[in-house]
């Protein structure tokens, strides 16, 4: 079951890496050939697109995978209905996004109106296609999907490669606006195929089609909002010091302020989707537990979740105490680090939200306990206090501290929703925090930090040497020492619920 949970969430991880690697060369083709004007459009229409994609979504994908976690024979008349719902919902959303767009005068033109309608399509495959991997998912057979979404974003790739250079050069080009809908076209080739592949695979474990149980559509919306609502108010509360920036600073200072609080907000949003991955994995299970009644395998899940949460993000948080400068000097200019030009840098602000990224790593899997519980009520209420507490400290700190008291007020409000998280879920899930397994972890940091800074104080490396080799020096030290002091990780004390 563990090997099964860890292939699950390698194999996710490891297609975001590729998709991702594989999307940086795309974006420096895009960048190339299109216009300035052209590529924000590009990234525009995708962005609309996406604010209406997220009220199609519900969080039917984590449902899914819980409903079908807990009666497997009931696999196709779920997806079948799942299907269904997100379909409905967006034609009813695609009709909204179109309409408003026509009245919008950044949108409202013949080349967007069409780009709006192909994006939309993009889209709609791309929730059927998510509700294909919740099966996939909840069957604890994801890893089909690396291959199906690598081996077709390279597809994508290499059609993009095919229009840009064949199609229509750059050079010979005068009409850029077909080029432009060809590339777009080319994205919707990719998710088509994508969902086709995936669903020929799905197949294999449930038969899947278009369901239309009106009253188990119904259940399915129902049973959705509760969480979607709780999801939408973390977007809102980890997203709204960005607009009170806006609205509470002058506009130049403003501008400079949410440029150099951006950066840092974003490499913790990229390290934050590690997480989802291995929740999603371990949700079958525990929704499978739940539904049981076996409390005590419940219990073996979160023991041994936490303590895989808690030793790979303190790692992941100490590589990046000891290599953030080093970091944010490679994708940044000089001026994002310059305290003679600002009161407070990036790096300022980056220090600080590393400890929000440990505290939701932990709070995460306390959300997962409500969710495979069927106690959405509980986090519902938890961030709904938190996002009033996030909007009102916000608007008091930050006239007079700018983003620097934004990014504190980020960490106060993820430590509470860690402490109320962790107060409610075991009232649902006996869970304690194995004291002896956190020291030794804290006791490893403390040898891997000291051992950095002799290795500085003795040699001046070249920075790029420094991240490049000592990060996986220092990481291959860390999962040692890790191995050396926690032992029971690599036996059956492992499956133990004492600490």
């Amino acid at each position: 079951m563990f090997k099964k949970i860890a292939s699950n969430t390698i194999s996710q991880v490891l297609s975001k890496f590729l998709t991702a690697f594989i999307s940086i060369f795309l974006i420096g083709v895009l960048t190339k050939y299109l216009s300035t004007e052209m590529y924000w459009q590009y990234n525009k229409i995708y962005n609309y697109l996406a604010f209406f994609a997220f009220f199609a979504d519900l969080w039917l994908y984590t449902i899914s995978i819980r409903e079908i976690s807990k009666d497997k024979t009931q696999a196709s008349r779920i997806i079948g209905n799942v299907m269904s719902l997100r379909l409905i919902l967006w034609i009813i959303i695609l009709f909204l996004s179109v309409i408003i767009a026509f009245f919008l005068p950044w949108y409202n033109s013949e080349l967007m109106l069409i780009s709006i309608l192909i994006v939309s399509i993009f889209t709609i495959f791309s929730l059927l296609n998510s509700s294909v991997l919740s099966l996939m998912q909840a069957f604890m057979k994801i890893e089909f999907s690396l291959f199906s979404v690598v081996f077709w974003k390279i597809i994508t790739f290499l059609c993009i490669l095919w229009v840009v250079f064949l199609l229509f050069p750059k050079e010979q080009t005068q009409n850029f606006e077909t080029a432009f809908l060809w590339i777009l076209c080319a994205g919707l080739f990719w998710v088509i195929i994508n969902y086709i592949l995936n669903l020929y695979y799905a197949n294999k474990i449930a038969k899947i089609t278009f369901l239309f149980d009106r009253e188990y559509m119904k259940y399915l919306f129902k049973t959705s909002l509760p969480f979607w609502i709780a999801l939408f108010l973390s977007v809102v509360y980890f997203k709204v010091d960005i607009i009170l920036l806006s609205l509470l600073e002058t506009a130049n200072q403003a501008d400079i302020s949410i440029a150099l609080y951006s950066l840092p907000m974003k490499i913790i949003e990229v390290l934050m989707v590690i997480w989802v991955f291995f929740l999603n994995s371990i949700l079958p299970v525990l929704s499978t537990f739940f539904k049981d009644g076996n409390m005590q395998w419940v219990q073996k899940i979160l023991n041994n979740s936490f303590r895989f949460l808690f030793s790979f993000s303190l790692f992941i948080i100490v590589m990046w105490f000891i290599f953030s400068q080093h970091v944010l000097m490679v994708i940044s200019t000089p001026e994002y680090l310059n305290h003679e030009l600002y009161r407070y840098t990036s790096l300022d602000a980056l220090l600080v939200v590393l400890l929000v990224l440990w505290f939701y790593f932990i709070s995460s899997l306390f959300n997962y306990i409500f969710i495979a519980s069927k106690n959405e009520s509980i986090l519902l209420k938890i961030n709904i206090f938190i996002t009033l507490f996030n909007i009102i400290w916000n608007i008091i700190f930050i006239p007079k501290y700018s983003f620097m008291w934004a990014a504190y007020v980020t960490l106060v409000s993820q430590i509470l929703l860690f402490i109320l998280g962790w107060y409610f879920s075991r009232k649902i899930a006996s869970f304690h925090f194995p004291k002896k397994y956190i020291f030794l972890n804290f006791l490893i940091v403390w040898v891997v930090f000291i051992l950095w800074t002799n290795i500085v104080d003795i040699f001046d490396f070249w920075f790029f040497l420094e991240i490049f080799i000592f990060w996986w020096i220092l990481s291959v030290v860390y999962f040692i020492l890790c191995i050396l002091l926690n032992k029971d990780i690599l036996n059956k004390k492992l499956l133990s619920i004492k600490d």
